[in-house]
């Protein structure tokens, strides 16, 4: 069945799975590794869909139509290095995120306190403490958690087994991404925190010389939902560590050989 909106027809389950197959051809060793990423990665888009079409802050007709043709939903988060390199690396972090920010939305302040995001690292305990009572709106954490890295759609490809970048990954991919929402409809009065959270989501605790960029790091510590994405991002890419880090997965799901 076809995933319908007012302004597109988006690809339906089959069409995508035969899109995905041709996509990743090589990565894989065997077809029983492909059948099961190719199902994960469906089942991966189907719930980002529903989220976003949850959304009744802006229309996200635009947003998903792009989602779904720029390969956002199978290809990797990163070069191996990097964390998440895997086919539909991407997708599945931002979906990682997501669930991160909106089980701390859920609980109360004295499970914050003893929650995995609280507790992941310092910096997380000094940002959090004095804002344990915050709650954070549904339409602002699908966006800004699910599309963090949007921009990162159209950076890599498979070629076989190697990960390949068609433009360099920089720092300033979360400033692209901010763009790349806003000129999918992500935009407006409503949408300042959700593109603020985007913006600063790779260094909000990171000192800049350039007063404009420092500016709007500082803003966004006194976000709750920046800080939120900014945390769970961290937390997430350390499930699936890139080949040069050495904390160990939790879950062998990703690059199966």
């Amino acid at each position: 069945m076809r995933i319908k909106s007012e302004k597109t027809i988006m690809k339906t389950e089959q069409e995508f799975k035969q899109l995905v197959r041709k996509k990743i051809a090589g990565y894989y060793t065997s077809e029983g590794y492909y059948t099961r990423a190719i199902e994960r990665i469906a089942s991966v888009r189907e719930e980002i869909i529903g989220l976003i079409q949850s959304v009744k802050k802006v229309d996200t007709t635009k947003l998903l139509e792009y989602m779904d043709s720029s390969g956002f939903f199978y290809r990797p988060s990163g070069p191996s290095r990097k964390h998440h390199p895997f086919p539909g690396g991407l997708a599945e972090h931002s979906l990682g995120v997501f669930r991160f920010v909106e089980e701390w939305n859920n609980m109360t302040p004295e499970e914050r306190k003893n929650s995995e995001l609280y507790n992941f690292n310092l910096s997380t305990k000094r940002v959090f403490c004095n804002i344990f009572t915050e709650k954070m709106e549904p339409d602002d954490m699908v966006l800004a958690a699910i599309c963090h890295d949007l921009c990162k759609a159209d950076m890599f490809y498979f070629k076989g087994r190697s990960i390949l970048a068609h433009h360099r990954e920089d720092s300033g991919h979360s400033r692209l991404s901010k763009r790349r929402l806003m000129r999918y409809g992500v935009k407006g009065l409503d949408c300042q925190e959700i593109l603020l959270a985007v913006e600063t989501h790779m260094h909000l605790f990171s000192y800049s010389s350039e007063k404009e960029v420092m500016r709007t790091r500082l803003k966004g510590r006194k976000s709750m939902l920046a800080i939120a994405v900014w945390a769970a991002d961290k937390l997430d890419a350390s499930i699936h560590p890139g080949k040069k880090t050495t904390r160990p997965s939790s879950n062998n799901t990703n690059r199966q050989n």
